[in-house]
């Protein structure tokens, strides 16, 4: 019995707003916070569930495609006919989630690689908008969204650097860590009368989003703000909600997303969820004899301006297929050993959009090893080692990065699984990270030592905030 069923939860999907199923996009989990127990866990954002990383890049470039139909004036007719496609691909991969034949992967990669061109050729670039992504979860989403479109980029964060200056902020109720910031060190990121982009993984209520567009709207008019999301649940009441703020505001509001529907919910599902969780059995993670660590330190590479200040530079993918190469040099040749589920890439919260494409690119050289990526997160999740649960596992460690909060726990999740594990797992922290800040018996270099044989710690060097100030 899956937990939609224990718990009455319905999903259902609005085909005539969609171009994939809700389904086809998320699983439901259980979470310990008190004020949303279940938690949509997306299959193809590469956050919580370790994903092939084309099938990722793909979901973020194809809502980029439709946020560029909505901008140049209308919908773009060949979405749903790419959205077929990637479905039929995210299906065959799940399929042969542990395959390790070579022919296999690099029949996958050439499929995903072949989509992801015809993507990008259908998508007119719009570089005069600006491109807004959400913290934690988001901020690679909307990198993709921003690189489709060719456009400025900048995600909220909660991370505290020194002599930031915050230019605006608001609240996100249900999440579990719910202030965002904005520090662009471009004052004039934001331009009167114009168009941005905001983009999430999920719109559940759209109040995160009202509350930023009513914030926004107050410093800084636009004429159009285009949300764009993964999934889209709101109720016909929240879509209502839209309608009014866009009419007392005086601007025009949009809604494009992968797919759209309605989650149904009991009454009591937050005591449910409750005990539910409570009965839940401890998952015991796949054993692993102290895994090897190695410092690769790539700080001679560029240094790595943060989107939290603001960019209008794509994601360098020549960063990304140089630190592929020296990674693949240390990996272990030949068949993997029995039981091992390959290559994880573990981006570090907030710093998502490199990992991905790295991941992307070791992916092509270390065939006949599969490479999945995912992140470390804020996000406290109930973790079941059952087939029809998205997550599997989890970890927990001690915060490394400075942000608002202080130090504070944070999560992985799904690096084991039935008695599985990956036997490497590459962590990129954020660039310019401490080394040093990484270890500990609580620290994330020793907890990833428990469930995996080789870590790699990859190091880069960021650059100062007020480097290369763009304007969009």
């Amino acid at each position: 019995m899956t937990v939609a069923t224990a718990l009455d939860i319905h999903v259902e999907t609005d085909h005539d707003r969609s171009i994939l199923g809700v389904d086809e996009l998320v699983g439901i989990a259980l979470r310990h916070n008190p004020k949303r127990a279940h938690l949509l866990v997306s299959t193809v954002l590469a956050k919580h569930v370790p994903t092939v990383p084309g099938i990722a890049l793909a979901a973020g470039e194809l809502l980029g495609l439709l946020v560029s139909g909505v901008v140049g004036g209308g919908a773009h007719r060949g979405a749903r006919a790419l959205g077929d496609r990637f479905a039929v691909l995210v299906a065959r991969l799940a399929e042969n989630a542990d395959s390790t034949d070579a022919e296999t992967l690099a029949q996958a990669h050439r499929e995903l690689t072949g989509l992801r061109r015809d993507i990008r050729a259908a998508t007119t670039p719009q570089p005069g908008v600006v491109t807004f992504g959400y913290a934690e979860t988001a901020t690679g989403l909307g990198q993709l969204v921003a690189d489709a479109l060719g456009a400025y980029y900048l995600h909220s964060t909660r991370h505290a650097p020194a002599g930031a200056t915050s230019f605006a902020g608001f609240a996100e109720e249900h999440s579990h860590a719910t202030d965002h910031a904005l520090l662009p060190t471009d004052p004039h990121w934001l331009r009167p009368g114009g168009t941005t982009i905001l983009v999430d993984d999920e719109l559940s209520t759209g109040t995160t989003v009202i509350n930023t567009i009513t914030a926004l709207q107050a410093l800084i008019p636009q004429r159009h703000w285009v949300i764009a999301s993964l999934i889209d649940l709101r109720s016909p009441a929240d879509l209502g909600r839209f309608d009014q703020l866009g009419t007392t505001l005086c601007t025009r509001i949009s809604v494009v997303c992968l797919a759209a529907g309605s989650i149904g919910l009991p009454a009591d599902v937050l005591p449910r969820a409750g005990r539910m969780i409570a009965s839940m059995p401890t998952v015991a993670p796949a054993a692993a004899g102290g895994g090897e660590v190695s410092l690769l330190d790539c700080t001679d590479l560029s240094p790595l301006r943060s989107a939290r200040f603001g960019t209008t530079a794509p994601t360098d993918a020549g960063v990304a297929s140089a630190i592929a190469d020296r990674v693949c040099a240390l990996l272990p040749t030949g068949q993997p050993a029995t039981g091992d589920r390959g290559v994880l890439v573990l981006g570090s919260e907030e710093f998502i959009a490199l990992p991905m494409l790295t991941a992307d690119e070791l992916g092509r050289a270390a065939a006949p090893l599969a490479v999945r990526f995912s992140t470390s997160t804020r996000s406290p999740i109930a973790a079941l080692d059952a087939a029809d649960y998205p997550i599997r596992s989890a970890i927990r460690f001690r915060s490394h990065d400075t942000t608002s909060d202080g130090v504070g726990v944070r999560f992985a999740y799904n690096l084991t699984a039935s008695g599985r594990r990956f036997g490497t797992v590459v962590f990129m922290p954020e660039p310019g990270t401490d080394p040093a800040g990484l270890d500990g018996d609580d620290g994330v270099i020793e907890t990833l030592r428990r469930v995996s044989d080789r870590i790699v710690v990859v190091l880069l060097t960021a650059s100062a905030p007020t480097d290369g100030i763009p304007n969009p």
